[in-house]
């Protein structure tokens, strides 16, 4: 099944999911475990493909102030997981892909 495209951000999302992701689990964050790497930053920091589940691409939008109506409860992308490829864009991801990329912090 293709990949439809449901967002072309180059490399800004992936900004905004590192910052939010270095906000919780960074060395001031509250969620930060001493002496962790963290795979997931890892791979962002890297430019590589990684999918992200709604929680996580919905509270990085809404934290950074980024319209998310889309990725709410009840918006056209509600339930679904998303590829965010080393070229910045995001499509919507299917399991029978899962082989490809290295899956986010779920």
């Amino acid at each position: 099944m293709g990949r439809r495209r449901t967002q072309r951000a180059d490399n800004t999302l992936r900004q905004v999911l590192l910052k939010d992701h270095r906000e919780k689990f960074g060395p001031t964050g509250r969620w930060h475990i001493p002496g962790r790497v963290s795979e997931y930053e890892q791979v962002l920091v890297a430019g590589e493909a990684i999918v992200i589940d709604l929680g996580t691409l919905l509270c990085a939008l809404l934290h950074a102030g980024l319209p998310a109506d889309d990725y709410a409860f009840g918006g056209q992308h509600w339930g679904k997981q998303f590829l965010l490829d080393e070229d910045g864009a995001l499509s919507e991801w299917t399991e029978a892909e899962a082989d490809q990329v290295v899956a986010g912090p779920s």
